[in-house]
């Protein structure tokens, strides 16, 4: 009997060691991994067991967790769509991640949290003191073209305290494609933004982003990309990549330019705009019927209202 009983107490021990073992090794692998809120406005955590052992491997795990759709639908991707990460190296307790050129088109306060997000994510693996950012094997520039170097946990928290505290909110007036491409749709945005950006990029910027609404879409060509936007004397130069010309089969070239005119001018600075390519005000064999280096004005014609919608979506159920 007693022998029976030591077999027994034994057994317990061996299966409270191997059950503690587990806990111990599931707990020393645990981490968060940072998202973004559904709004895109703060950070979100989930609890994840990393099984890679090597830090590279890890590293790696934790970059395609960030690139992955969350499980919580209220949770959003940190790494956008579109973007690649093309190297992940470990060095002397240094994550250096080298990103595709696609990172460069993430601007403004997104980036800061997305960079938040990576580098918080990656701090927790052991023997990681720092991250660093490449984008297309060039060290990342800040939005004022400072080198932004190694992020170690303190430098970050500081850094990314000043961003938060700069953070405005507005609501942007956007016109958008109708659903059918052939006329202009009024929407308020709001968007949350860091004050060293230029309402008329964020204007700019949220156009080519798009909206998602059934009955209105962006009018800019997929793909394309702001070079860059300045203001002088009231007229609003917007140059845009080759791409830009590209227009949609189905949509109105004037719906695409009127877009952008319409949105830039809801802004008080902004009287006509001027849309070049390139830095050119032509470009040979256009065939999008888009006029480039035009002083183009507000022309409200195409904006179709609320109220007409509801009749056209009417007329075309019957």
């Amino acid at each position: 009997m007693r022998k029976r009983w030591i077999a027994w107490m034994l057994l317990v021990a061996l299966v409270l060691s191997l059950f503690t073992g587990c806990k111990r090794e599931s707990s020393e692998n645990s981490t968060k991994i940072y998202y973004m809120d559904a709004l895109g406005n703060g950070l979100v955590t989930e609890e994840h067991v990393l099984k890679s052992e090597s830090r590279e491997k890890q590293a790696k795990e934790i970059m395609k967790l960030l690139a992955s759709t969350p499980e919580n639908a209220n949770y959003r991707r940190t790494i956008p769509e579109g973007v690649e990460v093309l190297d992940i190296v470990f060095d002397k307790g240094t994550i250096t991640i080298n990103f595709d050129h696609n990172y460069e088109d993430v601007t403004g306060y997104t980036e800061v949290l997305i960079r938040a997000a990576i580098v918080k994510s990656l701090l927790q693996i052991k023997g990681v003191e720092s991250v660093t950012f490449y984008v297309a094997d060039k060290p990342l520039l800040d939005s004022k073209g400072i080198l932004v170097g190694s992020m170690s946990g303190e430098t970050f928290i500081e850094d990314y305290g000043q961003e938060t505290d700069s953070l405005i909110k507005t609501t942007l007036t956007l016109y958008f494609a109708s659903a059918d491409g052939q006329s202009l749709v009024k929407k308020y945005v709001d968007v949350y933004y860091n004050n060293n950006i230029a309402r008329e990029r964020l204007v700019i910027e949220n156009l080519i982003k798009g909206i998602d609404e059934q009955d209105a879409k962006s009018p800019i060509p997929s793909g394309t990309k702001l070079l860059n936007i300045t203001v002088t004397d009231g007229v609003c130069y917007v140059n845009f990549d080759s791409t830009f010309l590209n227009v949609d089969s189905g949509m109105s070239a004037d719906v695409v330019v009127y877009s952008i005119v319409n949105s830039l001018t809801e802004l008080d600075n902004i009287n006509k705009v001027q849309l070049l390519v390139n830095g050119a005000s032509s470009v040979a064999g256009n065939n999008s019927m888009i006029k480039l280096g035009t002083s183009y004005e507000r022309d409200a014609t195409k904006v179709i209202e609320a109220v007409e919608r509801e009749i056209l979506n009417e007329d075309e159920t019957k």
